[in-house]
């Protein structure tokens, strides 16, 4: 409002003094060409003169919109393609969040080199044909991308190792990934991606050497971190006496030195520390076996793995039983441990003592496993008909 009167008030200014000068003096011009002569004021002849450069100025204006040179209109036509071009965009993301793959692809391939983000626009297209079967598409809008943006180079490879590994390609996917890896090295998602490729493929060597990386340069669950390692360790036990061509004991040697070489918050873990000595029984190490397992319920204790021990038969079962009586002092109504102790007494013929380490079990808690062992003992005593009834208790 108030440019409008300021406006007015210069136009009613500039008209009082013009029409002062009129007043003044009309003026008088004289126009001769030839034969021709144009008689006028000088006022009039300043209004004609304004009149003409008025419609030059016009006549030059539309001139250039028709050769296309004019700053303004092509900076309009430009912002009608970048909007027409983002509308395109949003059209086709959702037609590839909806599955529709091929109007997916043509409004994104359409509306790519009028974008904002071409780089966008050509990786959605890449998946779209990928979804639809054009695998050949799918490499050539991955190449429009690499070439629409500078430094894409990352984004692009791991959309291609992305669409590698739905192919089922692993291990193109995985050259990929390890060619990225150079110039990105703790890139948080890459590293995501290769492990995923390295369970796929199951190198679990590889996956091993990557662990000390994971907790430092991605955000993945420490439960989740736990998980991977427990996994890639058991693996790499069983690869240990899964092994060909290996000599007599190289297996065994190769195990213990991989258990050995595990982190030790992670080398006394029940599913480590049990499959560890179930390796080694397999492999007929029973006496290892034992002694290993002594030493790792020093860290680890746990039902399963007492009743592992109690199975085993070590070269000394009197020392056994000592070191399960050490360890009743501190756990004094484990049903478990009774049981243990119980076996390794009835192993060692000591009757009343594994009597009454059974019987103090089954106090505790009625376990089948104590009343097969009671059974066992009372057999041993020339109990038949007790055994009998603690036999039929096992079996309920």
């Amino acid at each position: 409002m108030r440019v409008w009167l300021l406006f007015l008030v210069l136009t009613l200014g500039l008209g009082l003094i013009a029409g002062a000068l009129v007043s003044l003096d009309a003026g008088y011009v004289l126009l001769s060409w030839n034969l021709h002569t144009l008689e006028t004021s000088l006022w009039v002849f300043i209004g004609l003169m304004l009149v003409v450069m008025l419609l030059m100025y016009m006549l030059l204006r539309f001139s250039l919109l028709l050769l296309g040179s004019d700053w303004r209109f092509n900076e309009w036509r430009r912002q009608r393609r970048n909007q027409r071009a983002r509308r395109q965009t949003t059209r086709g993301l959702l037609s590839l969040a909806q599955g529709q793959w091929r109007r997916a692809e043509r409004l994104l391939t359409l509306s790519a080199d009028d974008s904002d983000t071409p780089l966008i626009n050509y990786l959605a297209a890449a998946r779209a044909a990928y979804e639809q079967g054009k695998m050949e598409a799918a490499d050539e809008w991955l190449k429009a991308a690499s070439q629409s943006t500078k430094g894409a180079e990352l984004a692009v490879g791991l959309t291609q190792a992305e669409l590698l590994n739905s192919r089922g390609q692993k291990e193109q996917a995985l050259a990929v990934l390890l060619r990225l890896r150079q110039k990105h090295p703790k890139h948080a998602y890459l590293l995501k991606l290769l492990v995923k490729t390295y369970l796929d493929l199951q190198d679990w060597v590889a996956l091993h050497e990557l662990l000390p990386l994971l907790r430092k340069a991605t955000k993945i669950p420490a439960d989740k971190i736990k998980e991977l390692e427990e996994n890639v360790h058991l693996q790499l036990l069983e690869r240990a006496v899964r092994g060909h061509g290996q000599r007599p004991g190289e297996g065994v040697a190769e195990l213990k030195r991989l258990y050995q070489d595990i982190p030790r918050q992670l080398r006394y873990s029940l599913p480590i520390t049990r499959r560890y000595i179930e390796l080694l029984i397999e492999q007929h190490e029973e006496t290892l076996a034992e002694h290993e397992l002594r030493n790792a319920l020093k860290y680890v204790w746990h039902d399963e793995l007492i009743s592992l021990y109690g199975t085993l038969k070590g070269e000394d079962a009197s020392r056994q039983l000592l070191f399960a009586e050490q360890q009743l002092q501190e756990r004094p109504n484990d049903p478990q441990l009774l049981l243990l102790l119980g076996r390794l007494a009835l192993r060692l013929n000591k009757l009343d003592k594994a009597q009454e380490y059974l019987e103090t079990g089954l106090r505790i808690k009625g376990l089948p496993e104590l009343h097969a062992e009671m059974g066992k003992v009372l057999l041993a005593e020339g109990d038949e008909s007790r055994a009998c009834e603690h036999f039929q208790l096992a079996l309920r």
